[in-house]
């Protein structure tokens, strides 16, 4: 069927152009992935080395033209680095968590245990006496639980019938040692259940997602804050004071997270328009590289808009002068006229009609923009003054010249597909002046040059 027909064409050069912006975006991935896991010291050489050798595989892809593959696979890694970051970071939280809640709780173990050994009156040695009020003021130490099992240890060595009263009753709630108890009973027992002990939990939680996310600097004012709230003597004013701290610290980690998020599409998204060396692409490139940690949310949006705009225009562009020069290309081998500056009147009119020498009186009339990889191709006469007898002959032979434009095309790694077709003779051959096309293409050049003058 060689009647009108509506074909899609896919270049080899746009489907490189992906593939390469997609290699373009799984390097920033990576980048980010090395930065964000080193930070927090979860991330190890070996793995390093593996995800770099995962990427040099998907690399050798596009030099053995697997494009589907590596469309497929690309995404694939890109989405598992991300995952893997997330899951990292997830677990880097819960440790700092639960390292803060050891130290609070190694706190308040230890100011529990000074105060049973005071109220039994136990003679505790210096340098231990010395560690453990180090660890009651919250100071830290090396080996928390050691220290206070040896301080445990020493209740259970006396009798306590030379205390007062007051005494005695002080050691029965706060310890009520006995030889079958132990150590870790002991600190079960002894583990804070208040509301505003659940609040500091919370905010445990929160300050290591903080340090992570906001960092160390930034979380700082949150910890003073903190400090000041755990010396309020008052337990219902301490209250509000955390309720206020945690929904503080939750907005503050809201918005960064945010901001990382915007900050991380602004840099893959640049980096795909890279290539691109217009004004319009160096300076967004520049504006993209001037933001920092501090920019507004809603100035990283509307450059990763106006980014994403660049690009799929600037690749709408690359594609349909590529589309252009392919199809013009496999008609010139065919034997067709083709002109310097035919592509650009092409582009201009929306369509171009070529002459072949051994057809007088007819051609090729290639329509529709490049742009939307859909075009409209079918002979056409040049002039009404003709023998119409011959016009299903020139329409058959477009038939088989189509089937070799075909052929030229996919033996340079392209594609010609067929959407929609009509039969030979199903419709009247098209007439067309493509005299008249060519000087108003001139014409509509010359306007344009003036117009940019």
């Amino acid at each position: 069927m060689s009647g009108p027909k509506v074909v899609r064409i896919v270049t080899r050069e746009e489907i490189l152009a992906i593939c390469e912006g997609q290699l373009r975006q799984l390097d920033q991935a990576i980048t980010q992935w090395t930065a964000q896991c080193g930070e927090m010291g979860e991330l190890s050489d070996a793995e390093a080395s593996a995800t770099r050798e995962r990427r040099r595989v998907l690399a050798e892809l596009l030099k053995q033209d697997a494009f589907i593959d590596l469309q497929k696979r690309v995404p694939e890694e890109i989405a598992f680095l991300k995952a893997d970051a997330l899951r990292r970071e997830r677990l880097a939280i819960e440790r700092a968590a639960a390292a803060r809640q050891r130290g609070r709780r190694g706190k308040e173990n230890a100011a529990t245990l000074l105060n049973v050994l005071k109220a039994c009156g136990r003679n505790v040695p210096d340098e231990l006496k010395k560690q453990l009020e180090s660890i009651a003021r919250g100071e830290g130490a090396d080996h928390v639980d050691a220290l206070l099992a040896q301080g445990f240890n020493l209740l259970a060595t006396e009798q306590k019938s030379a205390l007062t009263a007051a005494q005695r009753d002080l050691a029965n709630r706060l310890a009520e040692p006995n030889e079958g108890q132990s150590f870790e009973a002991w600190k079960a027992r002894n583990k804070p259940t208040s509301p505003v002990d659940m609040l500091l939990e919370r905010v445990d939680a929160q300050i290591a997602e903080a340090e992570i996310i906001l960092g160390r600097e930034e979380t700082a004012t949150y910890l003073t804050r903190l400090r000041s709230m755990e010396s309020e003597p008052n337990e219902a004013r301490r209250k509000l004071l955390l309720d206020s701290l945690i929904l503080d610290l939750s907005k503050g980690i809201e918005t960064a997270r945010a901001r990382r998020s915007a900050i991380e599409k602004l840099v893959e998204i640049a980096v795909q328009i890279e290539p691109f060396t217009s004004e319009a692409s160096t300076s967004l490139r520049a504006q993209a590289a001037a933001c920092t940690g501090a920019t507004p949310i809603s100035t990283l949006t509307a450059l990763v808009e106006q980014c994403q705009t660049l690009l799929e225009s600037e690749l709408r562009r690359k594609a349909a002068e590529a589309r252009r020069e392919v199809i013009l290309q496999g008609l010139a081998q065919l034997g067709y006229e083709v002109h310097e500056g035919m592509a650009t009147a092409w582009a201009t009119d929306g369509r171009v009609v070529l002459r072949k020498s051994s057809l007088p009186g007819y051609g090729v009339e290639i329509g529709g923009q490049a742009e939307s990889s859909r075009l409209q191709v079918r002979a056409v006469a040049l002039t009404s003054d003709r023998d119409t007898n011959r016009d299903k002959d020139v329409e058959t032979i477009w038939c088989g010249e189509f089937a070799r434009l075909q052929q030229l095309v996919t033996e340079n790694g392209n594609g010609l597909l067929i959407e929609r077709a009509m039969g030979i003779g199903q419709v009247p051959l098209k007439v067309v002046d493509d005299t008249r096309q060519t000087s108003e293409s001139i014409d509509n050049r010359k306007l344009s040059s003036r117009r940019a003058i």
